[in-house]
């Protein structure tokens, strides 16, 4: 028995034939992951964006709050092999000038201003996960490539 529809109404669409989206014709490099890949480029981005938050809260006038977002950007939308090792060496750099400056390094040991000590041990840590998740994103993205041939 078939049920007729009239000509005005829609049917639902047929989840097995509706089309996947195929990872090429995704623009950005969060459409193009996929699963635990997906996740952790997410969770950098997150990171990063922790990381200028901490940065700008303790009001410091610089340009990094603009460049962790900026690399934040890039992760979510560029897919470019070396992307990564750029973004760890970012993260480098700024934890390595944050205890580098005498300044920036008491605010984290000394909690007696709570603001500072906050934004301070939030950028820190901020960009420790997004130079390791962006490490572990590379590394699943490269099984996944493996497993796929």
């Amino acid at each position: 028995m078939t049920v007729r529809t009239s000509t005005g109404e829609r049917r639902p669409p047929d989840p097995a034939r509706t089309p996947r989206r195929d990872e090429a014709t995704a623009r950005t490099a969060i459409g193009r992951a996929h699963g635990r890949h997906r996740t952790l480029l997410i969770a950098t981005c997150v990171a990063l964006v922790l990381a200028a938050i901490g940065d700008e809260a303790t009001g410091y006038d610089g340009p990094g709050p603009f460049v962790d977002l900026a690399f934040a950007a890039l992760v979510a939308l560029v897919w470019w092999r070396f992307l990564p090792p750029l973004v760890i060496a970012m993260c480098a750099f700024f934890v390595f000038g944050g205890f580098a400056d005498s300044a920036f390094a008491s605010h984290l040991v000394e909690p007696g201003q709570v603001l500072d000590f906050t934004a301070g041990w939030l950028q820190m840590l901020g960009f420790v996960a997004a130079a390791v998740l962006v490490t572990l994103a590379a590394r699943s993205a490269r099984h996944a490539r493996r497993a796929s041939r």
